[in-house]
């Protein structure tokens, strides 16, 4: 069997999910099966929701071998540390790629690592746009624990945007946020939520490559000290960057980005079908 381990967490975003789900998709479209692994079941839940399968929860990725035995091949997307027993994974697996998705090096020795942003590779879907309008669509991430959205309604309002409901956000202050946005999207519509907009602002690096790489025009709102090297490869792709809520405006935005990033989803098929 393939295991691919999405870490999930409810004060962090879910990129892993997100590239996870790339890679699910790849491999059901080369009628390869694959079980899925994450932290938590509200992300258990939502996985659903985008199309995958019920996933097993697990605690950390030190648990990866309570589920997966040694003849399967097992992707790892996680920033959990690399100790302890999950060094010796690529000799008790039959086979194990590691997704890289910091600007950091990775000593993860016997495994297959994939460095995705500083080789201007990306893992995620690609969707088609049936939107003809400028729709805009602001995307702070998937939770909000600070509250820095609602502690900044008053920098949305003549925007005439709509909001991305996080999966994590506090339902106490929904309706606060829906005075100062058009519309708000739940989490469960995310993959059908990119067809109808060309427009995304987001403070999520994965989210904003995405966009970028699927000819959206993107505004990236650098509030969670992105690492340089991504902010780099942003500016490479034609991503505006802004710095504080204070700065927000569409005026800026008017071509699509301009796109260097591979797409990586059949790389990790092939490395895939290379263990079987």
């Amino acid at each position: 069997m393939i295991y691919l381990y999405a870490y999930t967490n409810h004060k962090e975003d879910l990129d892993s999910l997100r590239r996870v789900k790339a890679i699910y998709d790849s491999l059901q479209k080369e009628g390869i099966e694959a079980e899925i692994l994450v932290n938590e079941y509200r992300a258990q839940l939502l996985a659903r929701e985008w199309g995958l399968p019920l996933a097993t929860t697990i605690e950390t990725i030190k648990d990866i071998d309570a589920v997966a035995d040694i003849d399967d091949i097992i992707v790892i997307d996680s920033p959990e540390a690399l100790e302890g027993k999950v060094l010796n994974y690529p000799e008790h697996f039959k086979g194990v790629i590691y997704i890289n998705s910091s600007c950091a090096d990775v000593d993860f020795n016997g495994a297959r690592v994939v460095e995705l942003f500083k080789n201007e590779q990306i893992l995620c879907s690609e969707i088609e746009s049936h939107s003809k309008e400028d729709r805009a669509i602001f995307i702070y991430g998937d939770s909000d624990f600070d509250k820095n959205v609602v502690n900044n309604l008053e920098l949305f309002d003549g925007l005439d945007i709509d909001l991305y409901w996080g999966v994590y956000f506090f339902v106490k202050y929904e309706d606060k946020l829906k005075k100062s946005f058009k519309n708000v999207i739940e989490s469960e519509d995310y993959y059908e939520m990119w067809q109808d907009y060309n427009i995304f602002v987001t403070s999520n690096a994965q989210i904003a490559l995405e966009a970028a790489f699927n000819k959206k025009s993107v505004y990236f709102l650098n509030l969670k000290n992105t690492d340089e090297c991504l902010i780099s490869i942003m500016h490479q792709n034609g991503i505006n960057i802004i710095n504080n809520f204070d700065n927000i405006t569409l005026s800026t935005i008017s071509e699509k980005s301009n796109i260097k990033l591979i797409n990586t989803n059949s790389l990790i098929v092939n490395i895939i079908k290379d263990y079987m």
